[in-house]
């Protein structure tokens, strides 16, 4: 008995031995060198920023180099070629697009170009309609405006006494906007304050939405009504003069009217034009298969986004070293490092390379709407957004006021949900032996819906994001690879095997459910 218990004993430790040696050759694996080379190209000016639509495919080009990396690392491919295609739509505002007021024999009274579209269909609208119907600041009831175009004031009577001119409150117009369009117009019409008179707000909007503008082909919706902002000339001429829109917008504000009734015979001429082209993202997935006969279908997923922002007007290039090329090789070496292992984890490794994050979380949400594997199968999502940056002093303290300020080269910010709490537990463990120190004090919102992490999130998988920071150079031609700190990348990735490897062999996880 005694000899049978030594064998035991003596057993166990040759199984932890044998498994501190295999995790201490595998972390060699993770090279700094790899990590330099990959990010050089990655990050180089020739891929133009990594963006739909520039002029050479650096996007494209990225996608390809991880699929080949992928390939030859040996991980099987998550999807047909490692590539999940991800449907998107490019739209740009046209340069005819128009709004007049004519009578009813068809001659013009007035027009202008001067309209943003601002939320309607994704296509070219022309809408000509006679009466159409004023309501305002949009703040009463409304009624049967059923297939009529709405005119509607922005801000809201309280404000216009106050004397605001300026100023887009965007949570205050969608309310409206969602109110109105639950009574189905053709179209809602938004008029910008008669007192700003240098039209900050319009120009304000201007530079904020009319521009190419991206949405996921499967989500674009051409149910809703057309909505566009334009200049307070309009409405003075569909009240029949100019001050006429101020006088009225008064009277609403001092209770004195609730409506106007505007001049007869008057119709509207509007159109919106809209250039709308198909492009195809992809999202890069390659997979470490799980080595337990029952454990290899449920799923630990390492994730990154690898697009960036493209070009400036004039011509400068944001090469995005850190955001997110950083992110995207940290997990190119972490695959390395699974792969390199004699005996796989037990739970499948994921490796997930998204692209579109930067234009709407796009290649994340995709995949979470079009599963390859099942999220209720997933067991933990990590993210990398941003890990190779240390502060470096005065340049960095132009973020002082952000609660994610550029970390020394201890620090990491590690943000988790609720929804497995060991995970945190276990995050925690291997950054001590790293000699890391998380800092878990980021809030939660609008932290978790800050990345690509937020479709796990929601969707009640537990999640990780690493992030070292924001930096000076954050969505700056400054964030280039000459700032990167490689050993910094290095302990990063470390983690991630040592976390990723903990999780994919813990024999039961209980999760908790769906996150609100």
């Amino acid at each position: 008995m005694f000899l049978t218990k030594i064998t035991q004993i003596f057993y166990v430790l040759c199984l932890i031995s044998f498994s501190s040696f295999a995790q201490t050759d595998a972390l060699k694996k993770i090279d700094k060198a790899n990590l330099e080379r990959h990010l050089k190209f990655i990050a180089s000016d020739e891929l133009q920023g990594r963006k739909l639509g520039t002029e050479v495919d650096g996007l494209g080009i990225t996608a390809n180099y991880i699929a080949d990396f992928a390939k030859q690392t040996g991980l099987k491919p998550g999807a047909d070629n490692y590539f999940q295609t991800v449907d998107i739509l490019s739209v740009k505002p046209g340069e005819n697009s128009f709004i007049e007021i004519q009578n009813t024999k068809g001659k013009s009274l007035f027009k202008t170009n001067s309209l943003i579209a601002i939320g309607g269909p994704q296509a070219t609208q022309q809408i000509e309609m006679k009466d159409p119907i004023l309501l305002g600041f949009g703040e009463n009831e409304i009624p049967d405006v059923n297939g009529k175009v709405v005119v509607v004031a922005q801000g809201n009577a309280e404000l216009f006494k106050k004397g605001n001119v300026f100023g887009w409150n965007r949570g205050m117009e969608q309310r409206k906007i969602t109110m109105i369009s639950e009574k189905k117009p053709e179209a809602i019409i938004i008029v910008t304050n008669p007192n700003d008179k240098e039209n900050k707000t319009f120009k304000q909007i201007d530079s904020w939405i009319n521009r190419e503008t991206y949405s996921l082909k499967y989500k674009a919706r051409n149910d809703q009504p057309l909505v566009i902002l334009t200049k307070p000339d309009f409405t003075d001429k569909l009240l029949g003069g100019k001050g006429k829109f101020k006088k009225y917008l008064t009277e609403i504000a001092e209770g004195k009217i609730t409506n106007a009734d505007l001049p007869a015979n008057k119709k509207l001429n509007l159109k919106v034009e809209k250039q709308v082209e198909s492009v195809a993202g992809k999202n890069v997935i390659g997979v470490v298969e799980g080595s337990d006969p029952q454990l290899k279908n449920e799923y630990v997923v390492f994730m990154a986004h690898y697009d960036h922002i493209g070009m400036g007007k004039d011509g400068e290039v944001f090469n995005g070293a850190d955001d997110n090329g950083s992110g995207t090789v940290a997990i190119m070496e972490v695959a390395k490092a699974f792969m390199s292992l004699e005996t796989k984890p037990k739970r499948s490794i994921v490796f997930l390379w998204v692209t579109g994050e930067e234009i709407g979380h796009f290649g994340s949400m995709y995949y979470c709407d079009h599963l390859i594997f099942p999220l209720e199968k997933t067991v933990a999502a990590i993210n990398l957004d941003m890990v190779g940056r240390v502060y470096d002093g005065p340049r960095d303290d132009v973020w002082k006021d952000s609660p994610k300020k550029v970390k020394d080269f201890d620090g990491l910010y590690t943000l988790s949900n609720d929804v497995w709490p060991k995970l945190a537990e276990i995050n925690d463990q291997k950054c001590k032996e790293l000699g890391l120190v998380p800092d878990t004090s980021l809030p939660k919102d609008p932290f978790l819906r800050a990345s690509d992490h937020y479709h796990f999130h929601k969707n009640g998988v537990p999640i990780l994001n690493y992030a070292t920071g924001y930096h000076a150079d954050y969505h700056k031609v400054g964030d280039e690879v000459e700032k990167i700190n490689f050993d910094k990348i290095k302990r990063v990735a470390d983690l991630c095997f040592l976390v990723g490897l903990e999780v994919a062999n813990t024999d039961h996880i209980e999760i908790a459910g769906k996150q609100e």
